[in-house]
């Protein structure tokens, strides 16, 4: 009998997390498929002020999950546009606590690098002591280095598989990927 809960006990600390990789794993190579089937398609070199380092040090970056980021190669920084953040660490939305993070908001002296409108500092999730940069006016988000990695970590926490999965299915859908 302890051995049977035992086992339950362990596949329960352990079965979240190797969905996790799986569905990065699928995710990963569907973003492979696309982006060698794609491999000639040139994409812009436009670069933007890093809102911490506050130079034009802001440029294009294509994830192997195929999801093109801003990335700042000075102080190693992350910017998400509006929904990207939600793709690349595999959640329904960005934020997901984002009212009750809300509250907790202060604003910054940091500009947004996409439309200059001063950014607010708020944590990523409750579970997670990492503080973000949010653009309250086009909902882009940054990533001081290393404060990426954390998030993803804490986002298989976040929501239910079930959920994630869903949003998944819904983006390859959109991506014009047949869902069978």
């Amino acid at each position: 009998m302890c051995l049977v809960k035992l086992y339950y006990t362990i596949m329960e600390a352990i079965l979240p997390a190797l969905l996790s990789k799986l569905l990065k794993f699928i995710i990963y190579a569907i973003g492979s498929y696309v982006k060698n089937k794609y491999q000639g398609a040139k994409m812009s070199q436009k670069t933007f002020t890093c809102p911490k380092c506050k130079k034009p040090t802001l440029s294009n970056f294509n994830t192997s999950e195929g999801i093109i980021v801003d990335f700042c190669d000075q102080c190693y920084g992350i910017w998400f546009d509006k929904d990207e953040l939600a793709q690349y660490v595999e959640l329904s939305k960005d934020i997901p606590e984002l009212k009750e993070m809300e509250e907790k908001a202060r604003e910054t002296d940091l500009v947004c690098p996409k439309c200059e409108t001063l950014l607010e500092e708020l944590p990523f999730s409750s579970k997670t002591e990492i503080l973000i940069e949010r653009c309250p006016g086009c909902k882009g988000t940054f990533f001081d280095a290393g404060e990426i990695k954390a998030a993803e970590k804490a986002s298989a926490e976040l929501e239910t598989l079930k959920v994630r999965l869903k949003s998944v299915a819904e983006h390859l859908a959109k991506g014009g990927y047949k869902i069978l």
